[in-house]
C-alpha cells in the first residue's frame, strides 16, 4: 500500500519527466491534470488516489511510478516483493439491460449500479 505521502513524492517527482515519458501533447495534459489536483492537495483536499490513477494510467509513467517507489522503499529500509510486477486483469461487470460495462480496479471497492437504469451490474 502507498501512503499518501509517498504519493505526493511520487507525483513531484516524475513532474519534469513529463516530456521524456511522453509525447509532448500528452506530457502537457498530464502535467497540467497533476498540477491540478496538487493545487487540490494546497487546499486540503484528499485527492491522492486521483494523483496516483493519472501517474499510473499511461504505461511509460506506471513503470516510472512503480520504480521510483521501489527504489524509494528500498533507500527506506523495506525491500519490495521480488518479481516482474505487472497490471493483472481487473473483474468485469456488465448492465443486464444495455452495453454498460465497469471495471474494478482495486480489491474492495463496490460494484456501482448502472447509470442509465440503476440496476446491478452483473459479473461479464
Amino acid at each position: 500500500m502507498t501512503d499518501n505521502l509517498s504519493i505526493l513524492e511520487t507525483a513531484l517527482a516524475i513532474r519534469p519527466h513529463f516530456s521524456q515519458l511522453l509525447d509532448i501533447e500528452a506530457g502537457e495534459q498530464m502535467r497540467q491534470q497533476l498540477d491540478q489536483l496538487l493545487q487540490q492537495v494546497q487546499a486540503g483536499e484528499s485527492v491522492e488516489d486521483s494523483i496516483l490513477e493519472l501517474l499510473t494510467d499511461e504505461r511509460a509513467t506506471g513503470t516510472w511510478v512503480t520504480e521510483f517507489q521501489q527504489a524509494n522503499a528500498t533507500q527506506k529500509g523495506f525491500d519490495p516483493l521480488a518479481g516482474n510486477i505487472s497490471k493483472i486483469s481487473a473483474p468485469r461487470f456488465k448492465c443486464p439491460l444495455c452495453d454498460y460495462t465497469w471495471s474494478r480496479d482495486r480489491i474492495g471497492r463496490p460494484t456501482p449500479l448502472c447509470r442509465t437504469h440503476n440496476v446491478p451490474l452483473e459479473p461479464a
